[in-house]
């Protein structure tokens, strides 16, 4: 799998102008440094094999997101011959977005309680 150049962590962007593979932590503080780098379009890396995405963003910060290639979405199974690592992966961003929607869920109770308040 291909690692942050920054950091060694999984990465997950590439940024073209930055001639640069990085992880959204990395990517986040890399294009947060002024207002040219946040102008910078990054291409999202397939979360299973890597490859680039149709997927382009630019901004200080990308946010969390998962994004699948071409190839990976037309085959039933990518053909890259990492399939229990990304497995792995995939079982990770699957508890990612449980995560991230349990938060979801308790910010808009939240709301409703305090609008009750008011």
């Amino acid at each position: 799998m291909k690692k942050c150049e920054l950091c060694d962590s999984l990465a997950q962007t590439h940024c073209e102008s930055d001639q640069a593979i990085l992880c959204s932590a990395c990517d986040a503080y890399v294009h947060s440094a002024n207002f040219l780098a946040a102008k910078h379009s990054r291409t999202l890396l397939c979360h299973v094999c890597q490859s680039p995405t149709p997927w382009i963003g630019t901004g200080p910060m990308l946010g969390a997101t998962l994004s699948v290639c071409n190839s990976c979405i037309n085959n039933s199974s990518c053909t890259d011959g990492k399939g229990s690592e990304n497995d792995q992966i995939a079982n990770d961003d699957d508890e990612i977005i449980a995560n991230m929607m349990k938060t979801m869920m308790a910010v808009k109770t939240a709301m409703k309680t305090m609008k009750k308040i008011k």
